[in-house]
């Protein structure tokens, strides 16, 4: 009975608090996920965190801090018309409409895509032959002139890739970027490069390497690997690989793996240690190739692995496995996006784990793109306090009740 009034009197310690300190609870908030909801779902918390959350000087911290950027969704390129499709589920989902690109649907769908990286999105226009660098997240855009000497008969641009040390804060006034675009001349047996640097706002030299054959076109988008970037070009003996050295701006020819199928749907991707590795999908098989230097100083391709898809996809895909489609891939994360049975799957290659994104009747090339974007704060909000809600169609659907944060 004492033992239980010694423990009824005695004192609860007081709750320990965080100090009063904004330094103390940036960092706090700086470790929030990457996702477009994070910082407009904290700034509801209080007027505090809305004041240190909305300050363009954490926006540039949080990108910073978070340097390998979520994929958020793809631009679908049809007929040179990019269309942005979220790939994330509410309340991350961003609507189709914030990253549009009017200038592109204005002039009559001229623009060829070239891909994303860091933040950035190259297109080219053959009829007024210049490119366009566009920031989707700040809606910035930079048209430049391609060198006159390409001049789209002799010379021709077949595909290209921007690069830039960072991703675009603040637009381009917050990072420089190159530009490299790759092509065919002289009647299809050599290929060139050219590099364009916005800091000097210059084009380099064009850059030739013969061809091993005749060269038509550049099929996927460019693959950075190490300080290197490379194009699969295809021609009428089959298929070869043109590497661009970033440091030397020198170009070189990959033999193509010759065991493989060289009509097949492929990507290069990087692997651990900077190897660079070759997925070819075709004729429901997948088979992972890697490029080794043997003990002769002599590189070459070694099969690794090979996979009959019908055997490890999910049902869905498995019973239509002859007629998967690949639409694009997604570098970072080894993610191949696939059509099959009329709908798109993301394929994760390590895991060949297979999910259904969404259901489409149309085959059109895919670019990934990633990115740390926050959302718009009035439609999150929105989102929290009224009884509607968007739903992956981008329609509105009512939920029956308020949603609370």
């Amino acid at each position: 009975m004492n033992r239980l009034r010694r423990r009824r009197g005695t004192s609860v310690a007081p709750p320990v608090t965080l100090p009063d300190d904004d330094d103390l609870l940036s960092e706090i908030l700086l470790r929030l996920p990457p996702r477009p909801s994070s910082l407009p779902r904290a700034s509801l918390v209080c007027k505090r965190w809305r004041r240190l959350v909305t300050d363009p000087a954490f926006h540039r911290r949080f990108r910073a801090r978070h340097r390998n950027p979520p994929l958020i969704g793809v631009f679908e390129d049809y007929l040179g018309y990019p269309f942005f499709r979220s790939v994330l589920d509410p309340p991350d989902l961003i609507p189709r409409e914030r990253f549009r690109l009017r200038l592109a649907e204005d002039e009559g769908g001229q623009w060829r895509f070239y891909g994303c990286r860091h933040g950035r999105v190259l297109l080219f226009n053959r009829a007024k032959n210049e490119i366009l660098v566009w920031v989707p997240d700040t809606g910035d855009h930079r048209r430049v002139a391609v060198p006159p000497e390409i001049d789209g008969k002799e010379k021709i641009i077949w595909n290209g890739a921007v690069l830039s040390a960072a991703t675009a804060d603040d637009g381009f006034s917050s990072c420089p970027f190159k530009v490299v675009l790759v092509g065919v001349a002289g009647n299809n047996t050599q290929m060139f490069a050219c590099v364009y640097c916005s800091e000097s706002g210059k084009w380099s030299d064009l850059i030739s390497v013969a061809a091993p054959f005749l060269v038509f076109f550049f099929r996927d988008p460019g693959i950075l690997v190490g300080h290197a970037l490379y194009w699969m070009a295809s021609g009428d003996h089959g298929s070869t690989i043109l590497q661009f050295d970033l440091d030397d701006q020198t170009p070189a020819v990959i033999e193509w793996p010759s065991d493989s199928d060289p009509n097949c749907y492929t990507q290069t991707w990087l692997t651990e240690g900077d190897c660079l590795r070759v997925a070819t999908f075709s004729r429901g098989s997948l088979q992972m190739w890697e490029r080794k230097v043997c003990s002769e100083g002599v590189a070459k391709w070694v099969l690794q692995k090979r996979y009959e898809l019908k055997n490890v996809l999910n049902p869905e895909i498995r019973l239509n496995v002859e007629y998967v489609t690949k639409l694009g891939y997604a570098q970072d994360i080894k993610v191949m996006f696939v059509w099959a049975a009329h709908s798109v799957f993301m394929l994760q290659l390590d895991s060949l784990q297979a999910k259904k994104v969404w259901e489409s009747c149309v085959i059109a090339p895919i670019h990934p793109y990633a990115s740390t974007y926050v959302a718009d704060y009035v439609s999150l909000r929105m989102h929290y306090s009224s009884p509607f809600i968007y739903t992956r169609n981008y329609g509105l659907r009512k939920t029956g009740k308020v949603s609370r944060l």
